[in-house]
């Protein structure tokens, strides 16, 4: 019985690390889309006053 529980209770420690880490992996990956997104607005913007 000891033996069951301390493979479950291994299971939720190692599904909890993981979820931690793709939270961390999301927000990094929404940062790195903001700004990507952030710097093709900044160049559209600046190539449309090129051409006025």
């Amino acid at each position: 019985m000891a033996l069951l529980l301390a493979a479950v209770a291994g299971i939720l420690l190692t599904a909890l690390a993981d979820s931690a880490r793709i939270t961390q992996l999301r927000a990094t990956a929404r940062k790195h889309r903001r700004a990507d997104h952030r710097a093709v607005q900044a160049e559209a913007k600046d190539s449309s006053k090129a051409r006025q």
